[in-house]
């Protein structure tokens, strides 16, 4: 299983105030926090943590654990190597990919092996936007494994997890979809 996350930096900064007064009490835990106060870049640092949340609370819910809005019970670590996330009953390994316009965090149960494919998406609604990113991914699907583009599709489970269909059949495919201001990505496992 994959989850990935994808944050557009200048968004962020336009319409988000991460020093508001309670905003990382309410996000982050003690240990977090003392990562953020102790950062050469405060700023990324909260948005690193909060796309590895993000990428991981994914995994969870393909995992069958259930829906929850309380970030802190979402707790991160930077290890030597490699980042880590700890979620309800699952320690999940993360990479993060950050640029001076976006972070991307990526998580994974295991080790093997993975692909992101990062693009911009249009300035248009975050629906067309989606629509434009699952495009995205069924075109590079079918090209690499040569399949009739006309009968791969997307559809969402009862609890939101996407899947990848053949004719209506699941195709097992562990893959994850974010975007986020002008940049979309997806992480597929095993591609």
């Amino acid at each position: 299983m994959i989850g990935n996350d994808i944050i557009d930096l200048k968004e962020t900064k336009r319409s988000t105030n991460w020093e508001r007064r309670g905003f990382l009490d309410k996000i982050f835990t003690e240990k977090e926090r003392k990562m953020i106060s102790e950062a050469i870049d405060p700023f990324k640092t909260v948005w690193k943590l909060w796309s590895m949340k993000e990428s991981a609370y994914k995994v969870f819910i393909q995992a069958g654990g259930k829906r929850f809005y309380n970030p802190k019970r979402i707790e991160c670590r930077f290890e030597d190597g490699f980042d880590q996330v700890s979620i309800g009953f699952l320690n999940l390994k993360t990479e993060t990919i950050s640029t001076d316009d976006y972070i991307l965090s990526t998580a994974k149960m295991d080790d093997a092996d993975s692909k992101s494919f990062i693009c911009n998406v249009p300035e248009i609604d975050i629906k067309e936007q989606s629509a434009f990113l699952k495009q995205k991914l069924i075109t590079d699907f079918s090209t690499h494994y040569n399949l009739n583009l006309a009968y791969l599709a997307i559809k969402k489970t009862e609890v939101g997890v996407p899947k990848l269909l053949y004719k209506g059949k699941d195709l097992v495919v562990s893959f994850s979809l974010t975007h986020h201001g002008i940049y979309g990505s997806y992480s597929i496992l095993n591609f």
